[in-house]
């Protein structure tokens, strides 16, 4: 009986724990973050129709080289995600990578990952995306390279 007691209590603190561990990691994300990783897991999917429809009609994507004989770096948003989302992601997961958020006059939000690269100056690089807001909903607007 008395080892029945102890199962039971070491369940139930078991429970707690893992509990109190989800809710504290719920509880980080700021709601800039939760605005972009709706897009990181789009992108991740190429779910190009949310994409789309979440974007401005033109968007950057500077240092994609599309076009190698011009310096062009604004796209019709859906060329850009149908054709070259994995030039704009430059990473197979945003939304398991480490990032950090700034909002920025609760109007803009900028989203940086800190990218390992050899072949960088300094061993790394920063990919920045952007997300504007117009009419109470935060759009794509971009992404460029630090």
């Amino acid at each position: 009986m008395k080892i029945y007691y102890i199962l039971i209590n070491i369940l139930i603190s078991l429970i707690v724990f893992i509990s109190c561990n989800t809710q504290n990691n719920e509880q980080k994300l700021t709601k800039a973050d939760s605005i972009w990783l709706k897009f990181a897991k789009a992108m991740e999917s190429k779910d190009t129709d949310f994409l789309i429809n979440n974007s401005l009609d033109t968007v950057s994507c500077f240092d994609c080289n599309i076009d190698t004989n011009n310096e062009i770096n604004y796209f019709d948003a859906g060329f850009i995600f149908k054709n070259h989302i994995d030039k704009i992601m430059h990473l197979k997961s945003l939304s398991k990578q480490k990032y950090s958020t700034y909002e920025i006059d609760g109007n803009l939000i900028k989203i940086v990952y800190t990218v390992k690269s050899p072949k960088a100056p300094e061993g790394r690089y920063s990919l920045i995306f952007t997300l504007i807001k117009n009419n109470n909903k935060y759009y794509f607007q971009g992404m460029t390279v630090q």
